[in-house]
């Protein structure tokens, strides 16, 4: 194999060098890109011990919707269940750290946990021990432990660091334990990981808290499932009532719940999942079409070169020998393209890691790894394979044409032509498949844009903040909450201020209460604690009633009720009817509807508004029976002008109210309701990338087959026009030529789309997977393309000249 000579003759034409080596870059990188995220996330097993035998632990209602546990839940599923060898859990949030200066406090990513959740995932401290029960239990020893980065940074890297102290949430804790930085659970952002301790020996505790388990030798997930929907009847013995107030057994027979058992691989990815397949899929395509893009330039590169090669024939030169010449010069493009391709790849990753969606489990763990690197290279060898693979296959007809028949100009075969056309219209037809799916993927943004959230979300920012539960009790949080309210309120540009629990379109502690409806009936709704100027700042319409009192005048008694709500509990449409109804809960205390507000898309633009009842931040009555005062609240300002000045001026009113609180989460809510959907963003982006290159390599193996095809039929041409031939009748001959292989290529494509169309409809909203004017949207685009790709063509077809067409034959 004469590499030197391979190396020449690319040099000798660089077009078509730089043809091959473009498209095997687009189509190996695109697919090895997405195989590295597929690696990554989906198949790359969990950096835990012994990952095949852990499962997470949830609850889901009949419906199949998950909920939250109760810290309750696994002290009893500890205690009876058998099937599972461990269980722990574990809830997110943030915890305010005090800062040695005098800067205040600052606010980090902290996940509480069991003692025994560190232990089950058999992952090796960097060092110390895991959580003892001891520190888990209410008024036991305080304790923390630090991830790597955090002690890296807060101790800078200390070997002693293990019996220091630190203060968090206004509580000093020794330092027990540090993480390795592999250790990246439950997200790769927690810094510091804190004893989950129980608020009561009686009550269930808050519903926000996730499950995982180990399996017993020899279990199965659906042994281990039914074993605990057995052990969860038991729940009422131990802890007879909820925290909100109500009977234990009375919330089991209303909601019915069931613990649901998933692989934790199949749990921490399964929301990306089809996603991500999704992706793969379309680069799948990309390639392909890249490949076939590089088959019809290799087999006019064959039939570009006929006459040396049967010259060389004709000096003696084996069959072995000219299908070297071939091979030598795939190896050349193959290996440049598959070394480019490595960089693209790595660079893809890098800006994944730097602007993928923050809720995209796993993303942290993103690397060009060995298999990556493998996998690409794996590309890059068929990729050879395939260029050398189409010259070689036709190379006994090529040998046998003579010199006398190749000077001549003698064309090849209509097999030869045939087969490019083919491969013309594979291009066209797979490219019409992903320009497809990416048109229904922008429309289906654009629907979800148009979609009204029930509030409006120009102009207002959040501010969240976090109290210490050491320090504040109810009476003090009711009080904090209200002077900061007060006093955010009157700022210069702040038109209205409002506090929250919950923001709409953002993850957050999830509440729920039992409500009696009378003759044995009762109902379940999602709880949101609010203030009076919450409604006010998310211009939230008021249908009915009044709004809630200032916070430390306000009634505990008194609900506000989305319109949902009035439907669902007192059959009213309107709202009006509501007003003034009474509620009770299954604990025994009345509450009185005082207004009816309008509905919110709380979760996902996607999902219909639920019914939702609004209570006050105040002092509970009764610390048994009734919800508690938040200490972590949201601060949603709405300001006429820029927010800099304002959160400045509000991060001063904090540090005076208490140096140990810290804002944190400051973000716009138009900004919130774009990250909500970043998944699906994403998804659109990496779709329209794959339509684009689609439309490229189809637009130019087009061209090629078409610039190929003036070539063989110059002298046909040139012949036509001598006699007399308009030459815009040959132009036009070329053009239709072109569009009816791209009018083939859509009717295939057509075909192949009415197969993949089921899989893209989980991802569609407010539009159809067969939405017509889509696919014609989708047709014309490529329409356009094909007369770009085939006007160079026929443009050069009408302008030959006779003279200059005999001579060159």
């Amino acid at each position: 194999m004469n590499f030197r000579q391979a190396l020449r003759s690319l040099i000798r034409t660089p077009i078509f060098a730089i043809a091959v080596i473009v498209s095997l870059v687009l189509g190996i990188a695109a697919a090895g890109s997405m195989f590295a995220v597929l690696h990554g996330v989906l198949l790359a097993p969990l950096p835990y011990g012994a990952p095949d035998r852990l499962v997470s632990v949830a609850l889901q209602d009949p419906a199949q919707r998950r909920m939250q546990q109760p810290p309750a839940l696994h002290a009893l599923y500890s205690q009876y269940a058998k099937q599972v060898a461990e269980v722990g859990f574990y809830r997110t949030g943030n915890a305010n750290i005090l800062s040695a200066s005098e800067a205040g406090a600052e606010r980090v990513s902290a996940t509480w946990v069991t003692p025994s959740l560190l232990p089950l995932l058999r992952v090796p401290l960097l060092f110390g021990r895991s959580f003892t029960n001891e520190e888990a239990r209410r008024g036991g020893s305080e304790a923390v432990i630090l991830s790597e980065s955090f002690w890296r940074a807060r101790f800078n890297s200390a070997d002693d660091v293990i019996g220091k102290t630190i203060v968090v949430n206004s509580v000093e804790r020794q330092v027990v334990g540090v993480m390795p930085a592999r250790f990246a659970f439950p997200t790769a952002g927690t810094s510091v990981y804190l004893p989950a301790k129980p608020n009561s020996l009686t009550s269930v505790g808050e519903f926000s808290y996730s499950g995982v388990a180990r399996l017993a030798e020899g279990a199965t997930v659906g042994q281990a499932q039914r074993e605990l929907a057995a052990v969860l009847h038991r729940l009422p013995e131990s802890y007879p009532r909820l925290e909100s107030g109500g009977a234990t057994s009375a919330w089991l027979a209303e909601l019915n719940p069931t613990p649901v058992l998933l692989p934790l691989q199949e749990e921490v990815t399964g929301a990306v999942k089809s996603g991500l397949l999704l992706l793969a899929a379309a680069s799948g395509l990309v390639l392909l079409i890249a490949w076939a893009n590089v088959i019809n330039l290799m087999l006019m590169r064959a039939d570009a070169l006929k006459l040396e090669l049967a010259a060389r024939a004709a000096l003696g030169a084996s069959r072995l020998r000219i299908a070297s010449h071939f091979l030598g010069e795939s190896l050349l493009l193959g290996t440049f393209a598959g070394a480019l391709s490595l960089f693209a790849v790595y660079f893809a990753l890098r800006g994944l890691l730097a602007f993928g969606p923050d809720d995209m489990p796993r993303l942290s763990e993103l690397s060009l790894s060995p298999v990556s690197m493998g996998f690409t290279m794996l590309l890059s060898l068929l990729s050879v394979l395939i260029c050398a693979a189409a010259p070689i296959l036709l190379m006994p007809r090529s040998l046998n044409l003579s010199l006398a028949d190749g000077a001549r100009g003698k064309s090849v075969s209509k097999a030869h032509q045939r087969l490019r056309s083919g491969f013309t219209v594979l291009q066209i037809a797979l490219a019409l498949v992903v320009s497809m799916a990416s048109m229904l993927l922008l429309r289906t943004a654009h629907n979800l844009h148009a979609v009204h959230p029930g509030f409006d979300a120009s102009n207002v920012t959040t501010v969240w903040t976090q109290l210490p539960f050491a320090r504040y009790d109810n009476a003090a949080a009711v009080a904090f909450y209200a002077r900061l309210r007060e006093q955010a309120s009157q700022l210069p540009g702040v038109l209205a201020a409002g506090l929250t629990m919950r923001v709409p379109l953002i993850p957050g502690e999830n509440l729920q209460q039992n409500f009696q409806l009378g003759a044995g009936k009762s109902q379940t709704l999602p709880v949101n604690v609010v203030d009076n100027g919450y409604f006010e700042a998310l211009k939230i319409p008021l249908i009915a009633g009044r709004g809630f009192q200032a916070i430390e005048s306000e009634h505990g008694s008194n609900l506000v009720i989305s319109l949902r709500a009035a439907l669902s509990l007192f059959g009213d449409a309107s709202g009006a009817a509501a007003v003034g109804k009474r509620l009770a809960s299954a604990s025994g205390l009345n509450y009185t509807v005082i207004g009816v507000v309008g509905d919110v898309r709380e979760q996902r633009l996607d999902a219909a508004p639920v019914a939702t009842i609004y209570r006050p931040q105040v002092v509970p009555v009764d610390a048994k029976q009734e919800l508690g005062a938040r200490r972590t609240m949201a601060l949603l300002l709405r300001t006429s002008d820029s927010t800099g000045a304002t959160l400045l001026a509000v991060r001063q009113i904090v540090q005076a109210l208490d140096r140990e609180v810290p804002i944190f989460n400051v973000e716009t809510m138009e900004n919130s309701m774009r990250a909500s959907t970043a998944r699906l963003s994403m998804t659109i982006t990496l779709m329209t990338a794959a339509a684009f290159i689609s439309l490229l390599l189809g637009a130019v193996g087009l061209y090629g087959v078409m610039a190929y095809m003036v070539q063989l039929r110059t002298r046909e041409f040139g012949v036509r026009v001598a006699l007399g031939a308009d030459p815009r009748r040959i132009a036009r001959l070329v053009a239709v030529r072109a569009l009816w292989l791209c009018a083939t290529g859509l009717a295939s494509g057509i075909l192949l789309y009415a197969l993949a169309a089921p899989f893209l409809r989980a991802f569609l909203y407010g539009v159809s997977e067969f939405d017509p004017a889509t696919l014609i949207a989708a047709m014309l685009t490529l329409l356009v393309t094909a007369a770009l790709a085939s006007w160079l063509p026929a443009m050069r077809a009408a302008r030959i000249d006779p003279v200059e067409a005999m001579r060159a034959e």
